[in-house]
């Protein structure tokens, strides 16, 4: 439990001078000729409890500190309501993808990543996008990741006419993304090779995903064997895309630094849309608000009715 305003407890110091008015006050007695009589008198249970009435009070302003500083309980079972991010994964599945990579291939590594990447996010809308000479979409935006990650698991190159169709590969992510209305919407873009395809030109497709509000996250895979590998991709290309967008280029020369992209990748999104992000509480200020109610309505019935002093 946590408080919303902790500086209004110290109005529980009003409690102070309500005890202290009230042990001022005394009943009048009466006069009589010796206290031998009522020496060993025991209190009745009416005196007793007219001598604990000041207690309510007490307890009366303590709770009224308490519901005004605002008592409150994190609910952390609820969904939290906050725009997500909704991402369009578009990955090359050329036949160069099917390279050695480490102790696997291109295509394969990129496959476990992206499995891996999808276990890791919530809430987040995903889906999937392959391109050769041309794209096609597999998985449209969802939140479903069992099936998205079957999908992803059955990809294979040659589903398409081969070649490395970038500029469609991105286009084909950015209609997924067309008519969403996440807080952050992105496309992480993922080739080995260089744009070779008769289709949008990749600098077009970077200036729809610009006038769309979309940033895109572009992937080189390289060979970790020297500079002739690196120059298959396209590196400058995939850099002004991402920076006209508002995205980064990466590149990794092993499944184990892909795995690192996809992870910083996910962070980076994460933090844009944390702010969105609020908590719902279990607000507890009404109980304790009626408990000081009860409290002072059980004070007064028992002064007005059966504590009620004779009149003098």
């Amino acid at each position: 439990m946590e408080l919303a305003a902790p500086a209004a407890l110290a109005l529980a110091v009003l409690a102070v001078p309500v005890y202290l008015l009230a042990r001022r006050r005394r009943v009048r007695g009466y006069a009589v000729s010796g206290s031998s009589a009522v020496a060993n008198a025991r209190p009745t249970l009416r005196l007793r409890a007219a001598r604990l009435l000041p207690v309510l009070r007490i307890l009366a302003v303590v709770a009224l500190a308490i519901a005004v500083a605002g008592p409150r309980v994190g609910d952390a079972n609820a969904v939290v309501p906050a725009q997500g991010i909704d991402i369009a994964l578009s990955m090359d599945i050329s036949s160069s993808m099917n390279t050695a990579f480490g102790k696997t291939t291109r295509i394969e590594a990129t496959k476990q990543v992206i499995r891996d990447f999808i276990k890791g996010r919530q809430n987040d809308r995903i889906g999937l996008v392959v391109f050769q000479d041309d794209a096609l979409p597999l998985a449209p935006l969802t939140l479903d990741y069992q099936a998205l990650d079957r999908v992803v698991a059955d990809v294979k190159s040659g589903l398409i006419n081969d070649g490395t169709g970038i500029g469609v590969g991105l286009g084909a992510a950015l209609n997924m993304l067309r008519d969403s209305s996440a807080a952050s919407r992105v496309v992480i873009l993922l080739t080995d090779g260089q744009h070779n395809a008769k289709s949008i030109s990749p600098l077009d497709a970077a200036d729809l995903a610009t006038a769309l509000n979309v940033r895109v996250y572009t992937i080189g895979v390289l060979d970790s064997t020297g500079t002739e590998s690196r120059a298959q991709v396209d590196q400058d290309l995939l850099t002004r895309i991402a920076n006209q967008t508002g995205g980064r280029f990466f590149s990794a020369d092993n499944p184990q630094s892909l795995a690192n992209v996809y992870a910083e990748i996910g962070t980076l999104e994460t933090s844009r849309v944390s702010r969105e992000h609020f908590e719902r509480f279990s607000e507890l200020a009404p109980w304790f608000a009626g408990g000081a109610a009860a409290l002072l309505l059980l004070d007064l019935a028992l002064r007005g009715l059966w504590l009620r002093r004779a009149p003098a």
